[in-house]
């Protein structure tokens, strides 16, 4: 991948925005993008013009609002790119192909052995990725992973919050690159997720938070616009967060974190204390960060999705009770088992057409 000078990132700016736009679903003018950007009808115009080169815009066309030309409308191309995006959870690997709006036009599964070697499954994320390579249409701009545990997105490392993690400060995202030969991006699975809800929904999440209920708990955070990850690429741990002072045992070596105390109440088969659980992470995020929309995924969310968003809504009324002018609105994610698959390949989309985020290796032919 060539580098960047100011001149590309200033344009690259001015297209992703322009996208932005286009990605919500509606053909556009040049008249309603310059207006909605703050820019001029002829900037607007060169945009387009070098979007329409690329591919990734075409005309949709024209409409008449009276006497006069009529005015050209235009459309973002979906299956002018394309990008794979794999969740690694501790079953199974789930991956898809997104298009440019983040819609999936592709899905494979494998599951995963317990106890497998990280040189085993390094064979089934990259047997999946070729695999996902062969389906869709347009350019392949490469491959987003989503993993649960920490993650350093800029070394391409799962740290693990055990040394006892198979993934431990492996080269994951190096030795991904050397087998396919393309770029890829590593990170955690709840921001993953939440830049794929971002991306297909853009502008609705400025201040938001992704709480992902999977194998643990976890959270992920966009303040201002801008996903947060924190020095250390550990933004978001939420499920490391005590909920019980001298409660259940921990991995981490802790006792009373939020995701044993979730995993243990659904083990009992209590769904009413776990909802309680998830319930006060979420409000404890909506205190610290002051976001005003919360997300909430994940195959465990959606098992058991009433009880937990009746819980979160509750706590939240009881929690922000008296101050009326403070509104989070609670949503469960559309995407279903997607949701960080989607999310990984969103990351990729988002590298090239958005804001530049950990993507590494070489270009695709």
């Amino acid at each position: 991948m060539r580098p960047t000078g100011p001149l590309d990132r200033v344009a690259g700016a001015h297209d992703a925005a322009v996208l932005a736009v286009a990605r919500r679903g509606e053909p556009v003018a040049r008249a309603g993008l310059a207006d909605a950007l703050q820019v001029t009808p002829q900037a607007i115009s060169k945009i387009l013009s070098r979007l329409s080169d690329r591919g990734l815009m075409e005309e949709a066309g024209t409409v008449s609002w009276g006497p006069g030309k009529p005015t050209t409308l235009y459309r973002i191309v979906p299956s002018s790119r394309r990008a794979i995006g794999l969740h690694l959870s501790r079953s199974r690997v789930h991956g898809v192909v997104a298009d440019l709006t983040g819609a999936v036009v592709a899905r494979h599964e494998v599951p995963i052995t317990p106890g497998d070697e990280p040189a085993q499954l390094l064979g089934l994320l990259t047997g999946a990725a070729r695999e996902l390579a062969r389906a869709g249409d347009g350019e392949l701009l490469g491959l987003g992973l989503g993993m649960p545990g920490p993650v350093d997105s800029s070394a391409g490392r799962p740290r693990g919050a055990a040394r006892s993690d198979p993934w431990h400060d492996v080269p994951l995202r190096d030795l991904l690159v050397e087998e396919l030969r393309m770029p890829v991006l590593l990170d955690h699975d709840s921001r993953a997720a939440l830049v794929g809800e971002s991306w297909s929904q853009p502008g609705l999440l400025e201040n938001a938070a992704l709480v992902l209920a999977e194998d643990g708990l976890g959270a992920s955070l966009r303040l201002d616009g801008t996903m947060v990850r924190g020095a250390h690429s550990q933004a978001g741990e939420v499920g490391h967060t005590v909920v019980q002072l001298g409660g259940v045992p921990c991995p981490c070596g802790r006792r009373g974190c939020a995701q044993a105390e979730y995993r243990a109440a659904l083990d009992r088969g209590d769904d009413a204390l776990a909802a309680e659980v998830l319930a006060a992470v979420v409000l404890n995020l909506v205190r610290l960060l002051d976001v005003d929309r919360v997300v909430l995924g994940g195959r465990s969310m959606y098992a058991h999705h009433a009880a937990s968003m009746d819980a979160v809504r509750r706590a939240l009324a009881e929690g922000l009770h008296g101050e009326s002018w403070v509104h989070v609105e609670v949503m469960l994610s559309t995407r279903g088992v997607d949701l960080i698959a989607a999310g990984a390949a969103c990351e990729v989309l988002e590298h090239e057409y958005g804001l530049p985020t950990a993507l590494v290796g070489p270009s695709p032919e």
